[in-house]
C-alpha cells in the first residue's frame, strides 16, 4: 500500500494559498498539469502540517465530498 502523501500547493488566481491531497500520483500530475498551464505556479510538497503550515485551503481530494464540493476552474 502506497503511503506516501500526495501533496500540491499554488496560489489560486484569487490570491488563496490551496494544498490539495490526493491518493495517487496521476490523479496529482492532472491537477498539477491543469493548474501549470493556466499560468499559475503550482509545486509539489513533501508534507503538510495542519498546526504550522499555512494555507487558506486545504482539501483532501481522495474525499467525495470534498471532491464534489472543489471545482478547480473556481480557482484558476
Amino acid at each position: 500500500m502506497d503511503t506516501d502523501r500526495k501533496l500540491i500547493k499554488f496560489s489560486a488566481s484569487t490570491g488563496f494559498s490551496v494544498v490539495l491531497e490526493f491518493g495517487n500520483n496521476e490523479e496529482m500530475k492532472e491537477y498539477e498539469d491543469k493548474i501549470k498551464n493556466s499560468g499559475l505556479q503550482c509545486e509539489i510538497i513533501p508534507s503538510f502540517n495542519f498546526n504550522f503550515d499555512q494555507a487558506d485551503l486545504f482539501m483532501d481530494m481522495r474525499s467525495p465530498e470534498c471532491r464534489s464540493q472543489f471545482d478547480l476552474e473556481d480557482w484558476i
